[in-house]
């Protein structure tokens, strides 16, 4: 599908063709392309993405909802009712068709960095700071993403963490809907990698940004209780230019303000609705490569990657 130059740097499409409302309704997202060349070095540094204007790409404060309800929430708590003194939102996304990876770099301030489930075993990663990044790669609906899952085959893929690492014995990343605890798919492998740093104070006031590439999923084949769980479940997909893909992201801002109810707090997100999180149901899409913006040569890129690398 062809999207000019014009509407591509708008960084927001509202359209109103129907076979374009999913959730929120009649909103498209840009993933911005990195040229070869210019993709980012992970590293939990988001400097990479400077040269990308935030006004037409970044997603913000502004653009999330109150998650499950409002559930924590104030009541009548609505879209971008975030107090940005308590905790401040920036979600940059991008691909490169060159790696045929997604990235993102995310940064989140946050007046109190909380890392204090019961079990640092336990997957209860949202009663803590956490972060839960779903994708569907197929552009299909609820339901059809619904009825392929009850046959096993499942198009949807995320990546939940809370960070900083506790200490052993919770040393493993959360992976939802693939396998959780897998060393296949822990963090540098073939799969993903995901790195973080952080400004401030690890546990108190302080921005946290989380930087991550990640090899598209297509589907993967199985029940989520099955065992024996392999690299030949997880079936690569092509990412296209022009091609609409499906997400939706979730930040936790826990806070400790319920620990009689377990420690959860407030969530926000890009999805307007309730149910269904892991289907990542936001449309982002995939554009051409950005001649408006001033990209750095592969020289520039790999002398900044070296430069990095020193600090």
């Amino acid at each position: 599908m062809f999207k000019s130059t014009q509407m591509i740097a708008i960084g927001l499409l509202v359209v109103s063709t129907a076979v374009w409302a999913h959730d929120p309704p009649d909103e498209i997202r840009n993933a911005v392309q990195f040229p070869a060349g210019a993709e980012p070095t992970i590293d939990g540094d988001c400097s990479d993405w400077e040269a990308v204007p935030g006004d037409q790409y970044w997603i913000t404060n502004a653009d999330l909802y109150p998650a499950y309800g409002g559930h924590h929430h104030d009541e009548g708590a609505g879209k971008g009712d975030i107090d940005p003194s308590s905790f401040d939102v920036t979600w940059r996304l991008g691909w490169s068709a060159t790696t045929n990876q997604l990235y993102y770099c995310n940064s989140i301030f946050d007046d109190r960095h909380v890392i204090d489930r019961a079990d640092p075993t336990g997957w209860d990663w949202w009663h803590d700071d956490g972060c839960e990044y779903f994708y569907t790669t197929r552009h299909l609906s609820e339901q059809e993403v619904r009825d392929l899952g009850a046959e096993n085959i499942n198009t949807y893929w995320g990546y939940n963490f809370a960070l900083p690492r506790l200490p052993p014995p919770a040393t493993w990343w959360m992976v939802i809907g693939i396998c959780a605890g897998c060393d296949w798919l822990d963090t540098g492998s073939e799969f993903y990698t995901l790195e973080y740093t952080f400004d401030g104070e690890e546990y108190g006031e302080s921005t946290y940004h989380y930087e991550q590439q990640s090899l598209p999923l297509d589907h993967w084949v199985g029940g989520l209780e099955a065992e024996d769980k392999t690299p030949a479940m997880y079936v690569p997909a092509t990412l296209s230019e022009g091609q609409t893909i499906h997400y939706t992201f979730f930040q936790w801002d826990d806070d400790a303000l319920f620990e009689d109810e377990g420690g959860s707090g407030k969530a926000w997100t890009n999805r307007s609705t309730d149910g269904g999180s892991w289907l990542g149901q936001g449309d982002l899409f995939l554009e051409p490569v950005n001649p408006g913006i001033a990209w750095p040569t592969a020289v520039e890129s790999n002398s900044w990657g070296r430069i990095k690398a020193q600090f």
